[in-house]
């Protein structure tokens, strides 16, 4: 049976793969002249890796980054990938899954690519990983006394 082309995904695929060449060839050989990236993404995304101080202090549901001069460490793997930032406040180091990425963009080149990030497109390693982290002040709140007897 003849499957129908999910051109789509096609598409998201092939610029995610642009995006780990791009980044790979910065963590090699860095910038080319006034090359720079800005980077935004979604913070609801369940496996973004942000320092809370940062986050706190921004209060919205997506956070762009400039690499340009002050970054380092930048590594990227298949899933996504981390970077050290200098933030008004704080140095903070980051990890970006490809899936929470909303735009990538060299503005000295004229180059864009706009996404939608994928909320639910985290591989089990991570989700174990995420669910294993709760803090002993976390609240359990039971529901019984809400419902209907």
């Amino acid at each position: 049976m003849t499957q129908r082309i999910n051109y789509e995904q096609m598409l998201r695929t092939a610029s995610i793969d642009i995006v780990k060449k791009i980044l790979k060839q910065v963590s090699q050989n860095g910038f080319f002249k006034k090359q720079h990236l800005y980077i935004t993404f979604s913070l609801k995304h369940p496996g973004v890796k942000i320092e809370p101080e940062i986050e706190d202090t921004e209060n919205t549901d997506e956070l762009t980054i400039v690499l340009q001069y002050e970054y380092w460490d930048l590594k990227v793997d298949d899933y996504g990938f981390s970077v050290g930032v200098a933030f008004e406040t704080a140095d903070a180091s980051l990890y970006i899954p490809y899936s929470s990425l909303i735009s990538f963009e060299d503005p000295s080149e004229n180059f864009c690519l706009n996404f939608v990030p994928d909320l639910s497109d985290v591989p089990q390693t991570v989700k174990s990983a995420i669910g294993s982290t709760t803090t002993s002040n976390s609240k359990i709140i039971s529901l019984d006394a809400f419902r209907r007897k």
